[in-house]
């Protein structure tokens, strides 16, 4: 403890459009808490990134585990254990995609006259109060809808949550044999215990399943790398047995995110907080950094003879490819994660053999 209350962190950009910290700021106020904020620059992606890739032993999808690892560092300067929120996405359903996936098939529904069938949990028109939360999404959407719409649920989802699909020449696929991924996500997607229950059931059952264990490696490693013990108290198992029983239409009433979930907290919270509808995911601004400050940093990487050389990468077309991604885009992110962690392989490697 620090002072009179707890003591809190979170990352701060100095960029308008990821910082959040007026939200932080107001929790803190209203709680009692000593709020330390932690202003992370492309100084820091520039000469931590490697340590970040070292930390968590394998190249991950997300850049979100470089601003854990700075806030991590910065915390365990004076805590040994925190808490953390990872796993109320996936137990209360709190994912935009899941708002977004909802809506194309409620359209679906509504021209079909199919919107009573059990498997609905909200109807076309009781959703449109919550479209607001897809103000900054617009990108995602115009991707979401450009090879149609109204198609099979597990294909649709699909396209919402692989972030392969821009990829084109810059990983040889023929090299990596006939390992299918679509196939191995309908594979849980549609798993049996799942059944016919709703699409917000088998959307939030597959990331509980698949991308949360993947997300909980980060927290780990990023806030281990500092001696830092991260709980995650919304992973109790007693909460997720609990929400596991809950319907769908409550979980997901009105095509609210996490409605339960809000209207439990409503009271603990801002209103503010409790009613936005604009919260992001710990964005971090690496197309700005790497179309201007990182940019000789990122190019001097792929540049590389190392780089150059992989099997079954082709750098040079990843360097070509830059300059396309969209705002919140992940692949210069994956493909920079993948290269570093190929070089760090390699460095160990040769250090074993001498």
């Amino acid at each position: 403890r620090q002072g009179p209350g707890m003591a809190a962190f979170t990352g701060l950009f100095a960029a308008p459009d990821y910082d959040e910290s007026s939200y932080a700021k107001l929790v803190a106020e209203s709680s009692g808490m000593n709020l330390e904020l932690v202003e992370i620059g492309v100084d820091d992606f520039i000469t931590s990134i490697e340590e970040v890739i070292y930390a968590l032993d394998f190249p991950t999808g997300g850049p979100g585990s470089f601003p854990q690892f700075m806030v991590s560092r910065e915390a365990a300067r004076s805590h040994k254990v925190i808490l953390g929120g990872q796993g109320g996405d996936e137990v209360f359903g709190g994912y935009t995609r899941y708002l977004i996936a909802y809506f194309e098939q409620c359209i679906k529904a509504a021209i079909d006259g199919t919107s009573q069938d059990g498997s609905f949990v909200v109807t076309y028109e009781s959703i449109i109060p919550s479209l607001g939360s897809l103000r900054n999404y617009k990108p995602l959407l115009k991707e979401f809808w450009r090879d149609g719409l109204f198609g099979d649920l597990d294909e649709r989802y699909f396209r919402l949550i692989n972030r392969a699909r821009d990829l084109s020449g810059e990983v040889r696929t023929g090299a990596l044999g006939d390992y299918d991924t679509f196939e191995a996500f309908r594979e849980v997607f549609n798993g049996d215990n799942v059944g016919n229950r709703s699409y917000f059931d088998k959307m939030t059952h597959f990331d509980f399943k698949s991308l949360l264990p993947a997300l909980l490696q980060v927290e780990d490693r990023v806030s281990m790398a500092h001696g830092l013990e991260s709980r995650v108290p919304l992973l109790d198992h007693r909460i997720v047995e609990l929400a596991a029983t809950v319907p769908a239409d409550i979980k997901f009433r009105n095509g609210e995110m996490k409605h339960l979930f809000r209207a439990v907290a409503a009271g603990a919270v801002p209103p503010q907080v409790a009613q936005r509808k604009d919260k992001m995911g710990f964005p971090v601004p690496l197309t700005e950094w790497t179309a201007g400050p990182a940019l000789d940093f990122v190019t001097d990487v792929f540049s590389s003879q190392q780089a150059q050389g992989r099997e079954h990468l082709d750098n040079a077309e990843v360097l070509a490819s830059m300059n396309k991604e969209g705002r919140f885009g992940r692949q210069t992110w994956g493909m920079l994660s993948l290269e570093l962690w190929q070089r760090r392989a390699q460095v160990q490697a040769q250090a074993r053999s001498t």
